[in-house]
């Protein structure tokens, strides 16, 4: 697109969501690291590394200043605390230049002083943040413990933000799962499993292993509930103009599936914050991919879901 057809395309963006319902939301991968290094985790290797400098922060951050209205930004990476910038340049921009909402998807691995830091410079701020338990660095008696701890930290300094626990299905080990969720239930706090993503889409479980799915979630289909993947192909969806992801050089794309397919689909890039390339879809359209891998689009309206929106508390 010309530099007149983005141009025309920032000032013709609508200033408000088509629908009531709809939370504007950004996705912004703050950095590559990950301080972890899962066998199940579907980013590879070779992207689980990097960190923007502080001008390319305050530019992507400048970004989601121009959005219009109040837009939640959620934050993941890499691992987002295991990114220096997050609480010298990341949090402070956020607070001090946007009038945004504050999500955050971690590994709960950074020490409490760092977590309790991050509660209070968020404030009444804070929307949601998912803690994702990897059983393959964590004993799970100490990270309940330490959910437990954060929950008293948001109490004291976010009380009106939210809380979930997150847990990916791994094939074959499912078995200690049923006994994760007790564990997280009993004390107190939100249980989210999450079926295991592929290059190819979600992994085909075996009968085994999708009998004990079924028993661990109840059956239950609800994005509120628990993250299956699912197909929301044809439906109408907003991503690219109510929603987007971004990662941490500022290259934004119309939603997680759009950004992994995007060298097929040139329509799937909305651009760079950083550079002046960036722009919004003016409307959203059927949703053209065959999977929708996190939850948010469902739960922020963003896809339009026949029946009654489940609520927006999502864990992924």
């Amino acid at each position: 697109m010309s530099a007149l057809g983005q141009w025309l395309r920032r000032r013709l963006a609508p200033d408000r969501p088509p629908f009531d319902d709809l939370q504007p939301t950004v996705e912004w991968q703050v950095n590559g690291l990950c301080n972890y290094d899962c066998t199940y985790c579907i980013q590879s290797r070779k992207h689980r590394v990097g960190m923007p400098d502080e001008e390319r922060v305050a530019r992507i951050i400048e970004g989601f200043a121009a959005l219009p209205g109040v837009w939640e930004i959620k934050m993941s990476g890499g691992e987002p605390f295991a990114f220096h910038g997050l609480m010298k340049w990341v949090i402070p921009g956020l607070v001090e230049r946007t009038a945004h909402r504050i999500s955050i998807l971690t590994n709960l691995s950074a020490p409490l002083p760092v977590l309790e830091r991050f509660c209070a410079l968020t404030g009444e701020r804070l929307g949601i943040t998912s803690a994702s338990l990897h059983l393959e660095h964590v004993e799970p008696d100490d990270f309940i413990a330490k959910a437990a701890a954060y929950r008293d930290l948001r109490a004291r300094h976010n009380p009106h933000s939210s809380f979930v626990v997150n847990s990916v299905l791994v094939p074959g080990r499912l078995e200690a799962q049923a006994a994760i969720k007790a564990l997280v239930e009993a004390e107190g706090l939100r249980y989210f499993p999450q079926l295991m993503k592929i290059k190819g889409g979600v992994y085909p479980y075996d009968d085994r292993d999708v009998a004990r799915i079924e028993a661990l979630t109840g059956g239950n289909h609800d994005p509120n509930a628990v993250n299956r993947a699912p197909s929301y192909q044809g439906l109408h969806c907003e991503a690219g103009a109510w929603y987007f992801v971004v990662d941490q050089t500022g290259q934004a794309w119309s939603c997680r599936t759009g950004k992994r397919f995007s060298d097929a689909d040139a329509d799937a890039s909305l651009g760079n914050l950083t550079d002046g390339t960036f722009a919004r879809r003016l409307k959203g359209g059927p949703c053209p991919w065959p999977i929708c891998p996190c939850t948010v689009p469902a739960n922020r309206g963003v896809v339009r879901l026949p029946g009654p929106r489940p609520g927006v508390d999502d864990g992924l």
